[in-house]
C-alpha cells in the first residue's frame, strides 16, 4: 500500500469524516420527566398548617434548646427551602454531579480514536555510494463510516537510489498520494474504535441515574430529618405545657396548705412533679438540638458550610395531612418502573453488553479489507525512461482468518452468561420496585387511618384531664390521678405529632420510590386557591 494523498482528496475525506464522526448504532435514551399533574400532586401544601392539641407556652430567647446558628433566627426553615439547599449545595449531589463531566471526558476520550492522525519523516544518504534525501508527510483519517479509513500524504524522494529501492524516488516536485481502506466482513458493521465510542455514550447516559439516585437518598434523608425536627419542637412544647401546669398548680397547693386545706405532703408531690417534667424538658431540648444537629448536615448556607436551625426557625406548626388518595394513581408502578435509576441503569448496563456481544460476533468473521489507492507524481522527470510521470490507480485485497477463533468464541461464551446475569438483575430490580411503590403506598393509607384514631385519642384524653381537673377542685379526686390524666394527654399529643411527621415521612418515601426528585416537584407551582 501506497504511504502517501492528494490535498483535495485528504480535505474531502476529512470533511466527510466530521459530518459522520459522532454517528453510533442508535440514539442513548434519558429518564424521562413527569408530566406536571404527576410533580403537582407530590406537592407538600405547607400553607395548610395544624397546630397540634399541645399548650404552648412561649420561652424568652437564649433559653436552653437554642442552638447556635448563623442564620436569621426570625427565617423559619420551611420544607421546600432545605430541599432547595439539598439540591444546591449538599456535598454528595454535587459529587453526584461530578459523574456527568467524567463521563463526558470519557467519551471524548473514546472520540479520539477517531482524530486525523498525521506523520512525518525523513532519511538522508549523507556518504557513500547511494546518496539521496527522503521526507514525507502521511495522513490517515478512521471514519465510523462502514469502519472505512481515508489515508494519504506527499513524499520526496531525491539522489541515487540502488534498484531495488526505485519505488523511493520521486519526480523533482514529489508525489501526492491517497487513498481509502474498507472492511468487507469484520470491522464493517462494529470494531474497537466504534465500540469504545458507543460505549462511552452510554456511560454518560448511565451519569443521570447516578445523579438522580443520590438527589433521591439525600433528599429522602433530609425530609426524614426535617420532620424529626419539627417533631421534636412539637415535643418539647408539649412538654414545656406539662411543666407550666404544674408549676401554674404549685402556688394554688402551697396556698391551699398555708390554710390547712391541703397536707404538706401535696406540696412535696407536686414538687416533685415539677422535678420530673423539669426533667422532661431538658431531655426534649436535647432531642430538639441532637434533631437540629443532624439538620444540619443537609441545610447548607451558600458557601457549603452546615447550619444549625435554631428552635425560632421552627414551624408554627405541622401541615394538615392529606388523603393519600390525592397522590396514589393507579399509573404509579409504571411511572416508578420508567423513573426509578436503578432499572435505568442496569438497563444501560444491558445494552453495553449487547454491543459487546455484535462486537464479538463479528470478531468471528474473517477479516477481508479492500483498499484502493491513487498517486500521481509532479515535476520534472528524473529518469528516462519517465516511469514516475504517469498516474497510477493501485487495489489491494487482504484475507485473515485464526482457524480456532478461540479468543473471540470463548468471550462471546462470558459475555452469554453476563447478559444473562444482567437481565436477571434488572427483572429481580423491576420487582423490587414494585414492591417498594406498594409497600410505600400501604405505608401512607395506614398513617392516615391512624391519623384518625390518634386525633380521637387526643380529644378523649383532654377531655379525661378536664374531667379529672374538676373532680379534683370539688374534692372527689386527688394529684395523683390529675397528673396521670396530665401525662395520658400529653402521651397522646406527642403521639400525634409523630403520626403527622411519619404521614409527611412516608409521603417523603413514596415520592422516593416513585423516582421523582424533590426539584422536579419544587419546579410545578402550586394550583391556584379554588374559590369558595
Amino acid at each position: 500500500m501506497r504511504e502517501s494523498v492528494p490535498a483535495l482528496a485528504i480535505l474531502s475525506a476529512t470533511l466527510l469524516v466530521v459530518g459522520c464522526g459522532s454517528s453510533g448504532p442508535r440514539p442513548v435514551p434519558t429518564l424521562a420527566r413527569p408530566d406536571s399533574e404527576t410533580l403537582d400532586r407530590l406537592r407538600v401544601d405547607e400553607t395548610k398548617r395544624e397546630m397540634p392539641a399541645v399548650k404552648v407556652i412561649a420561652m424568652p430567647k437564649g433559653e436552653a434548646g437554642e442552638a447556635p446558628t448563623e442564620s436569621d433566627p426570625g427565617d423559619v426553615l420551611t420544607f421546600e427551602v432545605l430541599l432547595r439547599s439539598v439540591e444546591e449545595q449538599f456535598p454528595l449531589v454535587l459529587a453526584a454531579l461530578e459523574e456527568v463531566q467524567i463521563a463526558a471526558g470519557e467519551q471524548l476520550s473514546a472520540q479520539g480514536n477517531f482524530d486525523l492522525q498525521i506523520g512525518a519523516g525523513a532519511d538522508f544518504g549523507l556518504q557513500g555510494f547511494y546518496e539521496n534525501e527522503r521526507g514525507g508527510v502521511f495522513l490517515e483519517q478512521p471514519t465510523t463510516l462502514g469502519g472505512a479509513t481515508f489515508f494519504g500524504g506527499y513524499k520526496l524522494g531525491q539522489g541515487d537510489f540502488p534498484i531495488w529501492e526505485g519505488d523511493r524516488r520521486t519526480n523533482e516536485d514529489g508525489e501526492f498520494s491517497a487513498g481509502v481502506n474498507l472492511p468487507l466482513l469484520r470491522g464493517r458493521e462494529i470494531d474497537a474504535r466504534r465500540l469504545a465510542l458507543w460505549q462511552a455514550r452510554i456511560n454518560q447516559a448511565q451519569a443521570q441515574p447516578i445523579v438522580i439516585r443520590s438527589r433521591l437518598d439525600a433528599t429522602l434523608k433530609a425530609a426524614t430529618a426535617y420532620w424529626k425536627w419539627v417533631a421534636a419542637g412539637q415535643k418539647l412544647k408539649i412538654a414545656e405545657g406539662l411543666l407550666a401546669l404544674a408549676e401554674d398548680r404549685q402556688q394554688g397547693i402551697d396556698d391551699f396548705v398555708a390554710e390547712g386545706e391541703f397536707a404538706p405532703i401535696v406540696s412535696t408531690d407536686n414538687q416533685r412533679l415539677l422535678a420530673d417534667r423539669r426533667a422532661i424538658v431538658f431531655q426534649s431540648e436535647r432531642d430538639l438540638q441532637e434533631a437540629a444537629i443532624a439538620l444540619s448536615l443537609f441545610w447548607r448556607a451558600s458557601d457549603g458550610a452546615p447550619r444549625i436551625p435554631s428552635r425560632a426557625q421552627l414551624p408554627p406548626g405541622l401541615p394538615t395531612p392529606q388523603d393519600p388518595a390525592l397522590f396514589v394513581r393507579e399509573g404509579d408502578v409504571e411511572l416508578a418502573l420508567s423513573q426509578r435509576p436503578e432499572v435505568r441503569a442496569l438497563e444501560l448496563e444491558l445494552e453495553s453488553i449487547q454491543l459487546d456481544v455484535q462486537k464479538t460476533e463479528n470478531d468471528l468473521l474473517p477479516l477481508l479489507d479492500v483498499a484502493v489507492a491513487a498517486s500521481q507524481d509532479y515535476g520534472d522527470a528524473v529518469s528516462d525512461p519517465d516511469d514516475k510521470g504517469p498516474f497510477e490507480f493501485d487495489a489491494f485485497v487482504r484475507f485473515d482468518l485464526p482457524l480456532q477463533r478461540r479468543a473471540a468464541r470463548g468471550r462471546l461464551q462470558s459475555l452469554a452468561g453476563k447478559e444473562i446475569q444482567t437481565e436477571r438483575k434488572l427483572q429481580l430490580t423491576r420487582d423490587t420496585v414494585v414492591a417498594q411503590v406498594r409497600d410505600a403506598e400501604s405505608a401512607l393509607r395506614q398513617t392516615w387511618l391512624i391519623l384518625d384514631q390518634s386525633r380521637i385519642n387526643v380529644r378523649l384524653a383532654g377531655a379525661m384531664e378536664e374531667a379529672e381537673r374538676i373532680e379534683l377542685f370539688e374534692g372527689e379526686s386527688n394529684l395523683l390521678l390529675v397528673n396521670i390524666r396530665e401525662q395520658d394527654t400529653a402521651r397522646a399529643e406527642a403521639d400525634l405529632v409523630d403520626v403527622i411527621a411519619e404521614h409527611f415521612r412516608s409521603l417523603a418515601v413514596y415520592r422516593a420510590r416513585l423516582g421523582v426528585p424533590y426539584d422536579e416537584v419544587l419546579r410545578v407551582p402550586p394550583p391556584p386557591p379554588q374559590e369558595q
